[in-house]
């Protein structure tokens, strides 16, 4: 039973060590149709929370930055930083869609297809300084 708690204390003692804050992106472009192999991009965004952006037809907003939280499982969504970001159309300013993205991942956005965008890619997220970094795929 000592040897359990022992293990476990060093778990959580290295499960809580400092995060080292990625370094600001120097590729943000923003709205920017592209394209990398067969992937088609909208865009590149480097956003502060509550910062927004729009291409006349649909708003991102970075709603807020999400700490990781020490869950035990390295694996588990919540044990990375996350970032929640909104959609809504410009036009009447309807929010299409509000949800949660970790870093190092890529999310679908179940946007409506007139918007024309798929997926969003978190690249990094820097807590400290408040901003996240991410590429939105789709169409154009």
């Amino acid at each position: 039973m000592k040897a359990l708690a022992i293990v476990f204390s060093a778990a959580v003692f290295l499960s809580c060590r400092a995060r080292s804050e990625p370094l600001l992106p120097t590729d943000a472009i923003g709205w920017n149709n592209y394209k990398e192999g067969t992937t088609k991009f909208r865009g590149k965004f480097l956003l502060t929370a509550g910062e927004s952006t729009d291409n006349g037809t649909i708003r991102i907003k970075v709603v807020e930055l999400l700490r990781a939280e020490f869950t035990g499982d390295a694996g588990d969504f919540a044990a990375r930083p996350r970032v929640r970001i909104a959609f809504s159309r410009v036009s009447d300013g309807k929010t299409m869609l509000s949800e949660v993205y970790p870093e190092n991942g890529v999310g679908a956005t179940h946007l409506p297809s007139e918007f024309k965008i798929f997926d969003v890619g978190v690249r990094s997220i820097n807590l400290t300084d408040g901003w996240v970094y991410f590429v939105l795929t789709g169409d154009y």
